[in-house]
């Protein structure tokens, strides 16, 4: 299976703060999954949201904290979230992410193409990203770890056994 083909918007150079994380002045940008995928290997994991507690206290930092590790495999390592731009960089800036990249697919396109798009109505969140990591090779998505229970129900299941960063290097490793 390839990566499906979207455009997502980003934003750069946003270095004025408004406080409580929010920040502007830079610009949009659009960035396509071939700019993201193509000719590299890349891990991608994926998230529900920001802010939220496993995201933001095993699984982000998890692959921040081995991302030297997973470069000696890989050109890059993404965090995409059915967010948006504004919303993934305030996270990455309160986390003292800097290693890894976030992707906000804020409308869903490419969760909803990689069939990851699940319905969270029990927490608010809407349609959000199941909890995976995938490792794709110029596009291609040679490997993914899915966690157990995808659904579209009205509960607050959110595993998190198989999409963390040592499963991820396990595999890279051989």
């Amino acid at each position: 299976m390839n990566v499906p083909e979207v455009t997502f918007k980003s934003r750069i150079g946003d270095n004025q703060s408004l406080g409580g994380g929010c920040s502007i002045g830079g610009e949009w940008k659009d960035i396509n999954t071939n700019d993201l995928f193509k000719n590299k290997k890349v891990v991608l994991f994926s998230l529900p949201g920001a802010y939220t507690p496993t995201c933001s206290s095993q699984q982000v930092p998890g692959y921040e904290d081995k991302y030297g590790e997973l470069k000696k495999y890989v050109d890059e390592v993404y965090c995409l979230s059915v967010n948006d731009s504004f919303v993934m960089n305030a996270w990455f800036r309160d986390q003292n992410i800097t290693k890894v990249k976030p992707i906000g697919d804020g409308e869903g396109k490419f969760t909803r193409g990689m069939d990851m798009l699940v319905n969270k109505p029990k927490q608010g969140f809407g349609m959000r990203s199941w909890r995976y990591s995938a490792f794709i090779d110029n596009c291609e998505v040679v490997k993914i770890f899915v966690e157990d229970g995808k659904n579209n129900e009205s509960n607050d299941d959110d595993p998190f056994k198989v999409s963390d960063v040592d499963t991820m290097l396990n595999y890279l490793k051989g």
